[in-house]
């Protein structure tokens, strides 16, 4: 009895100095991320899901990410034996891990339209995913089927129970809550401009650049929208000017009249008047409108006249610009213009000006 009770103190004693010395032999890194690569790039991925990481896991549910694997365009189970990978290099420190792996599988871009046909075709026959992945499989046994290799890095660390795959999805999660966030503002910056709410579409486009300082669009937009304030504010200030000047510009002497318009034609009714620039501006247009009356003094119908328009399109002494305190008599035609109920009757104002800055 004596010796089986020593014999038990030294077994308990070899494991504890074992156990403290680390000599209980757990898988190695490349062991663990091997059997992760063989589970997830076959299908196996409730098989997949026991290599990854504890801090992993606690963004992402077993049943979240065996919907999101079965969500995926490729059907990749389809084509397993077409897929291969070698881990290429591996570097461990105490408690990290980091593997260079070349990954080669079939180039999807390559069959994509091959594979959508196949699944439209499975999704109307009513056929379950493993039947498509049969079918599939099958029709590419024999066939050769165009390959891609590309490189991965792969991040290990050592938890309680052994190494485990990082696979950082609590950065993806938040990646893919900025990108949504992003797409939901660009979409509200574009309809603020299509509202003309200029100054609104900005504060977007800025929040944007706040979550994410390379978004492109959000470049342009900020571009755009603040030439588009800068012209909005420049035609405001315009505008104001003018209103403002306008006031110095009369129209005199206005009224129905008979003329000519050549020496040889019949008299017609023309309207006749006198435009006085009494401000320090030159103009080089001038609008007028003209409102028909009938009978009752009701406006019928208009039309604008031009008696000052300085353009390369324009002739005579129309394309003459309205000096400061200088006067322009003016006659025009309303034969063609004037409605069949216009008693003969009229009013006009001066509607809008231009400036002539080469001239000031």
């Amino acid at each position: 009895m004596k010796f089986n009770y020593r014999i038990r103190i030294v077994i308990l004693i070899v494991s504890i100095c074992l156990i403290s010395l680390g000599c209980v032999k757990t898988p190695s890194p490349e062991t663990i991320l091997s059997q992760y690569l063989d589970a997830s790039l076959h299908g196996l991925h409730e098989e997949a899901y026991k290599y990854v990481s504890s801090r992993d896991k606690a963004f992402k549910s077993k049943d979240e990410y065996l919907t999101e694997s079965k969500n995926d365009l490729m059907p990749v189970e389809a084509f397993s034996s077409k897929i291969s990978y070698v881990i290429e290099s591996i570097s461990t420190s105490e408690d990290k891990a980091t593997a260079i792996v070349s990954i080669t599988m079939p180039d999807f871009g390559g069959i994509f339209l091959d594979v959508m046909g196949a699944a439209l075709q499975s999704v109307f026959s009513g056929e379950n995913d493993d039947k498509f992945a049969k079918k599939l499989a099958e029709k590419y046994k024999d066939k050769e089927v165009p390959l891609t290799t590309k490189k991965e890095t792969f991040t290990l660390i050592k938890e309680v129970d052994g190494w485990k795959v990082f696979l950082d999805w609590e950065t993806q999660k938040l990646k893919a809550e900025r990108e949504k966030k992003i797409k939901g503002l660009l979409a509200e910056a574009k309809n603020l401009k299509k509202q003309k709410k200029l100054h609104g579409a900005l504060e977007k486009y800025n929040e944007i650049l706040e979550l994410d300082s390379e978004v492109i669009d959000a470049k342009r937009g900020i571009k755009e929208t603040e030439t588009a304030i800068k012209d909005f504010e420049e035609k405001q200030k315009a505008f104001k000017e003018k209103q403002e000047y306008i006031k110095n510009v009369t129209l005199k002497n206005f009224k129905v009249s008979e003329g000519q318009r050549y020496s040889f034609s019949d008299p017609e009714q023309a309207i006749f008047g006198t435009i006085v620039n009494k401000g320090n501006r030159t103009l080089r247009e001038v609008e007028i409108t003209v409102y028909f009356l009938d009978k009752d003094g009701v406006v019928i119908g208009e039309k604008n006249y031009y008696p000052v328009l300085v353009t390369k399109f324009s002739f005579g002494d129309d394309n003459k610009p309205l000096n400061p305190n200088y006067v322009k008599d003016f006659g025009y035609s309303v034969k063609d213009y004037a409605p069949s109920a216009w008693a003969g009757k009229v009013k006009g104002e001066i509607t809008d000006i231009e400036f002539d800055d080469s001239t000031n």
